[in-house]
């Protein structure tokens, strides 16, 4: 037999050896493998919400900060921020819903993974929905509080109509919104990557809008983020600079080795739920900022006031009133003090 490694053995050497600098690169200079703590993780198994924690479990770097995590997969933020209000999970990422129950002092947000574009609309040709301005006076599914409904909200804007007035919303949970849309139940669905993947199959479905066509305007974005509850940041906040320890090498990967890290999310953490096509479309949906840049956009404001245009959408369609602003509801301070250049 040779003794030449296979070249998907030489291959993962290669990409091992090209990501061990991104390892060794704790902010902290921490070992804690003596001190090992649990951690409770909610997340939306969605790329934009869920990629560095995946990576951070393949390369062990939760292991290296001395986290053992314990994962709880939610289909919508609403879903997982309330568990994190209630205790049951100790730290939540998600997207559209950072930038809500935070607003109303329930949540803080501490560590920003994207910025997502994955809002997307469908209509049903069949339904008489060609176009945005044709949702008029029409059903539409979505799930309330989430990036859906943001989204839907934005692109309705823009062709002169309200979401409050002009279009009947019925709200469910987003597997349930998008099945009412593909049985015919509903004339169209607003959604997000990757639920645009069954969407799409529907009959006569068409793609109305997407979220990055509205990027030029400063809108259609949503961040991701992780968010933490008071009790933890009062009496375990060292399990937060652990999180952010242990998020930092994995984004750097996700940023600079993005093909190998791709590669890894698709095989091993999305096998059989998306094709490679799908996974770049997914990625196309997202900016991915170096750990620097988010310290900066940290110090300089303009992460709270991306979160903020957000929020004034939520108080737009009537969600909520006199929200609180993010610099009041996002403590970066354990962020920064690992990052900060």
């Amino acid at each position: 037999m040779s003794n030449v490694p296979s070249r998907r053995k030489a291959l993962g050497q290669l990409a091992a050896m090209s990501i061990a600098p991104m390892l060794a690169a704790s902010p902290f200079r921490h070992v804690y493998a003596q001190t090992a703590k649990q951690i409770r993780v909610g997340y939306l198994h969605i790329p934009s919400c869920d990629s560095q924690m995946w990576l951070m479990k393949e390369h062990g770097l939760w292991a290296k900060e001395g986290l053992d995590p314990v994962f709880t997969k939610f289909n919508t933020g609403i879903e997982g921020f309330s568990a994190l209000v209630g205790g049951s999970v100790d730290v939540f990422s998600t997207g559209g819903v950072t930038h809500n129950f935070p607003a109303r002092g329930q949540g803080i947000v501490v560590l920003p993974n994207t910025v997502e574009w994955g809002g997307q609309i469908f209509g049903r040709a069949d339904a008489g929905v060609n176009t945005l301005s044709d949702l008029k006076g029409k059903k539409i599914s979505t799930t309330l509080g989430t990036t859906g409904q943001i989204f839907l909200h934005t692109a309705l804007k823009s062709v002169g109509l309200d979401s409050t007035k002009d279009i009947e919303i019925v709200s469910q949970s987003m597997p349930n919104a998008v099945t009412s849309y593909v049985t015919g139940s509903m004339a169209a669905v607003s959604t997000w990557v990757p639920f645009n993947l069954r969407a799409r199959e529907a009959k006569s479905s068409k793609l109305l809008a997407e979220a990055r066509q509205f990027a030029s305007k400063g809108a259609g974005y949503v961040i991701t983020a992780y968010s933490t509850n008071k009790k933890i940041l009062e009496s375990n906040p060292d399990l937060i600079r652990r999180l952010i320890a242990a998020w930092g090498p994995a984004n750097e990967m996700l940023r600079t080795k993005k093909e190998e890290s791709i590669n890894t999310l698709l095989t091993k953490y999305y096998k059989g739920e998306m094709e490679a096509a799908d996974m770049t479309a997914n990625f196309g949906a997202m900016d991915i900022l170096g750990n620097g840049e988010w310290a900066g956009k940290m110090t300089d404001g303009s992460l709270a006031g991306m979160l903020d245009s957000v929020t004034k959408l939520f108080v737009e369609f009537g969600a909520m009133k006199d929200p609180l602003s993010a610099s009041k509801y996002a403590d970066f301070s354990y962020y920064t003090a690992a990052y900060k250049k």
